[in-house]
């Protein structure tokens, strides 16, 4: 019925993209952003591929998601054990976060993003302490803020997953068997 339709409103000499579900999904929005979803992965150099969420209501900053870390004030860095390897960066500002009416400081560092065929450099990223020992915790190891989707010329469709990216990139670890 459908191509019925829009055979009729072509012979009256109207333009009309195909209605049809056989149609590729449009993935970008009419001003040229891609269309992502909540969940994607990210390559950040020295810590390799991980899943992210798009957080549209963090205002602030980018956010890794860390069990804990050690910052050496004499030096300027900080130490945090990533999938089990220790990584130290370079710390670069601190920012004050409100997150249920609580204050925290947190540590700031630079890091290299890939992302969607793109290379963002410096991007400045907040450490962020939340418990990661429970298999359900934290799926997503960082949280893209809202200025960084801006940058990345990309919007979030919410019922979606890994619509710019494919989560089988990530390589999880195998468990070691005991002999």
């Amino acid at each position: 019925m459908l191509k019925k339709f829009e055979e009729y409103l072509r012979d009256k000499g109207v333009q009309v993209e195909s209605f049809s579900p056989e149609s590729p999904k449009n993935s970008q929005t009419t001003d040229g952003k891609d269309v992502a979803g909540l969940k994607e992965v990210i390559e950040v150099e020295g810590l390799g591929k991980m899943k992210v969420k798009l957080d549209s209501g963090n205002t602030a900053m980018n956010a890794l998601i860390v069990q804990d870390y050690y910052e050496d004030k004499d030096d300027g860095t900080v130490k945090f054990d990533f999938n089990g390897e220790e990584k130290k960066f370079d710390v670069v500002k601190h920012i004050r976060i409100w997150h249920h009416g609580k204050s925290t400081e947190r540590p700031v560092i630079k890091v290299n993003i890939k992302f969607n065929g793109k290379e963002y450099k410096d991007e400045l990223i907040d450490l962020k302490i939340s418990d990661l020992t429970g298999v359900k915790n934290y799926r997503c190891r960082m949280l893209l803020c809202k200025d960084f989707m801006a940058k990345a010329k990309i919007v979030v469709d919410p019922s979606k997953e890994f619509k710019l990216t494919d989560k089988k990139e990530i390589k999880k670890k195998k468990k070691k068997s005991e002999s």
